[in-house]
């Protein structure tokens, strides 16, 4: 490392040493000075990330270096749960910078309970406009279902246009989002995730090899468990009888995992009836 790289790696430790003492050491002064001087890091760092100079002939080390650290400070700095967090990830989603942008959108979800992290909804919007990078879309459909509000008409636009215009799963991150906030508009998609006979009739799972290569492979048993149990989990909000009809039949589905999530469905159905179930 540069001498220069190495003073700001060392920086990067010594705050996130004292982030983890926060909540035991840190005075809220002292959290705003640590959220503050983390923000001055990042907003160096985000202007220069691709302005590197090369040490020992590899250029694609140092380039390594100083991402995996913006990365860190970045993270650190979101985990400070400071104001200062919200206002550098906005400037950072807003850098259309791919990796970077994931990363932030990622940081804000983790964020959605506190401080005016709504703020960051339509920033998120902006980015996903004309944007056909894979995982920046697929980040920012959860990053949504969780930071905007249930009914918010541009939100739940720009989630069905993903659904209807990307395949995979980006498509079923909108529509899993949809169902998070209460809209119907991603049912197909949701019936066809808690369908067994869907995961059997193709290779969903989708990759791209080093070389850009699209590879389609059947999708892993578990990843199929996690998908059906987040489809049910999302139909929750959605008063929809063939919805219901097919949660209800997942209670005898051969998982263990897929058959507890649709027993829960029910019973907090049950629950919010009125009715004990049989």
């Amino acid at each position: 490392m540069l001498p220069r790289e190495k003073e700001l790696w060392q920086t990067a430790l010594d705050l996130s040493e004292r982030l983890k003492k926060k909540k035991a050491e840190l005075s809220p002064a002292e959290l705003d000075e640590l959220a503050t001087e983390l923000a001055g890091l990042v907003r160096a760092d985000l202007s220069h990330l691709d302005n590197v100079t090369a040490f020992d002939g590899d250029l694609a080390v140092q380039k390594d270096v100083r991402a995996t650290r913006f990365v860190f400070l970045l993270r650190a700095l979101a985990r400070t749960e400071r104001p200062e967090a919200i206002e550098t990830l906005i400037e950072v989603i807003r850098s259309r910078n791919a990796p970077f942008v994931v990363v932030a959108m990622q940081e804000a979800a983790n964020l959605h309970e506190g401080l005016d992290s709504r703020r960051i909804v339509p920033v998120i919007l902006e980015a996903m406009i004309g944007n056909d990078h894979r995982e920046s879309l697929l980040v920012a459909c959860t990053a949504l279902s969780v930071l905007a509000a249930p009914g918010d008409l541009r939100v739940i636009d720009a989630l069905s246009s993903v659904r209807l215009s990307q395949e995979g799963e980006v498509a079923w991150s909108a529509a899993l989002a949809l169902g998070r906030l209460g809209s119907p508009a991603g049912k197909s998609t949701l019936l066809d995730l808690m369908d067994r006979d869907f995961w059997k009739s193709g290779e969903r799972y989708v990759t791209t090899d080093e070389r850009g290569n699209t590879l389609r492979y059947p999708m892993p048993p578990g990843r199929v468990d996690e998908i059906m149990t987040a489809a049910i989990e999302a139909s929750l909000n959605l008063k929809d009888p063939d919805l219901w009809a097919v949660i209800d039949r997942l209670q005898s589905d051969a998982s263990l995992s897929v058959r507890g999530a649709a027993q829960k469905a029910a019973e907090r159905r049950a629950s919010a009836s009125g009715v004990v179930p049989g």
